[in-house]
């Protein structure tokens, strides 16, 4: 029997996870404010404009996989972490994830490009970095959505047998 500090401990825990997202989802807002009032306003960015529209249309499905592990978190809190539910949130994230990386991939010849005129090979291993973070993030949820759908197999043969 679970007892009332445990409950407690359950829901601080997702919930300072919730707060987390909610303030990263407000930076990368005011970043992306930044990045448009930079766009709209200053002409001397050149080789960086196409760079910089790419970033800002990136943060598009950034933050709806902050969305979707949001969703995550309010199924945990009401013990619905087994459920099609988190397996959809999961393969929503999957594809942004997969989407983002494909998005910075295709970017990298702009990048390339920037790179080679200004002589700074340090952009190039950023543009790898952002590159490699979705992926990697896109493999392990879908690792993690395998585990749960067969979790869910689990138990519904469980609840039949019992």
């Amino acid at each position: 029997m679970a007892t009332p500090n445990v409950k407690v401990l359950e829901r601080s825990s997702t919930l300072f996870l919730k707060l987390i997202l909610l303030v990263l989802s407000l930076a990368v807002l005011t970043f992306c404010g930044f990045l448009l009032y930079q766009i709209t306003q200053s002409d001397s960015l050149g080789d960086y404009q196409p760079i910089l529209i790419g970033v800002l249309i990136s943060t598009i499905p950034f933050l709806y996989v902050f969305y979707q592990a949001y969703n995550l978190l309010n199924n945990i809190d009401a013990n619905l972490s087994l459920t099609d539910s988190s397996v959809n949130s999961l393969r929503i994230i999957k594809v942004c994830s997969f989407l983002i990386s494909l998005m910075y991939l295709m970017g990298s010849p702009f990048i390339f490009n920037v790179a080679q005129q200004d002589d700074a090979p340090g952009v190039v291993l950023i543009n790898i970095i952002l590159i490699m973070g979705p992926f990697s993030v896109a493999v392990f949820t879908y690792i993690l959505q395998k585990l749960l759908i067969n979790a869910i197999g689990y138990k519904s043969e469980n609840e039949l047998t019992i």
